[in-house]
């Protein structure tokens, strides 16, 4: 009888939860997976954590949100990513920011990178959580979109959030949830993978060039 091998070669990666949720599932996982010849172990967390982890060595590579890095770090961009307005009603395809008033808004932790991206987007376009009917902290991506889709629809204040548009695709595709943007203000940043400036390049070189492939940067 022959016997069944088992590949014990392994490579860790460290993502964020909306990479890890949402975007590495499926076929980039098995790309990745066949260009490295190993077993890819995933570990979901926050920006801050994947950094410190590269730090410790506890992973290979890791692919963050927002530009939170580390002198030993070295950082290349990947893809561009829009957040949008995420809501399980209706509304409008472009918003007004001066409607933002009549909103539920359930953000993350105020000291979560990607929290401050959205503040400094507010900031910018002049407007303060202030101008929100009421406020919810949420840990992550995950829990905040279920948190709008299983809230109580409200026509005068709807629930939203503000997460990647990558996120919510198939969610809006079949009509559970919604999309709007805020009318010309887009809200992009850049997703980046990361590694430490100590690491076998040639360990890592196919699993970049892979990544890179598959959204033909």
């Amino acid at each position: 009888m022959a016997k069944t091998i088992h590949n014990t070669k392994s490579f860790r990666l460290g993502t964020t939860y909306t990479i890890g949720s949402y975007i590495l599932p499926g076929q980039l996982n098995q790309n990745i997976n066949s260009a490295n010849g190993a077993t890819v172990k995933v570990t979901i967390s926050n920006c801050i954590d994947v950094i410190n982890r590269l730090n410790s060595k506890e992973i290979d590579l890791g692919i963050i949100e927002t530009p939170t890095f580390h002198k030993d770090i070295i950082a290349q961009e990947w893809i561009d990513d829009e957040m949008v307005i995420c809501s399980n009603i209706e509304l409008e395809p472009f918003i007004e920011k001066n409607d933002f008033y009549k909103y539920r808004l359930i953000c993350q932790n105020e000291s979560s990178p990607i929290n401050k991206l959205i503040h400094r987007f507010f900031k910018k376009i002049g407007i303060s959580h202030r101008d929100f009917h009421a406020i919810s902290t949420i840990d992550n991506t995950t829990a905040s979109i279920q948190s709008v889709r299983w809230s109580r629809p409200n026509i005068e204040h709807p629930t939203i959030t503000i997460v990647s548009s990558l996120a919510i695709e198939d969610e809006v595709k079949y009509k559970k949830l919604f999309m709007s943007r805020i009318k010309n203000y887009p809200l992009m940043r850049k997703f980046y993978i990361v590694y430490h400036k100590d690491v076998d390049i040639k360990s890592i070189e196919n699993i970049i060039q892979e990544l890179k492939n598959y959204y033909s940067l």
